[in-house]
């Protein structure tokens, strides 16, 4: 009765197909410590200004849409992937900002893993 009301998939057997997803490519990480970190998102609108502005001088297709604070540092958010070229303007933009020691500005870097986790199943009685 049940395989005449479910037709021919009343025997399969569904897998749950749920996977998260590491940080994305698509941002450039700083590693700075906290205090530093506290006093660049205290003016995060400013920051993804200027680094617009920096990167349509050079006529550069990535854009910053925000800025957040990672563990270890912050992470600036863009819409593609950046080059290293990109990667020097953002880092030449925080060393030039006022109220920064440009000593304390690593340079940024991408992501280096991604991780995730993968749900194969579920136990059940």
């Amino acid at each position: 009765m049940h395989k005449a009301a479910f037709g021919q998939h009343a025997n399969r057997v569904k897998k749950v197909q749920v996977t998260t997803k590491g940080p994305s490519r698509k941002q450039a990480i700083i590693p700075v410590h906290n205090d530093l970190a506290e006093s660049i998102m205290g003016n995060t609108s400013t920051h993804v200004f200027q680094i617009n502005v920096q990167l349509k001088n050079v006529k550069s297709s990535m854009c910053s849409e925000f800025i957040c604070s990672c563990s270890g540092g912050i992470a600036i958010v863009t819409n593609i992937v950046p080059n290293p070229s990109d990667l020097s303007i953002i880092e030449k933009y925080f060393k030039s900002v006022e109220g920064i020691n440009s000593n304390d500005i690593p340079s940024p870097r991408l992501p280096q893993s991604k991780s995730y986790l993968k749900i194969t199943g579920f136990p059940y009685l």
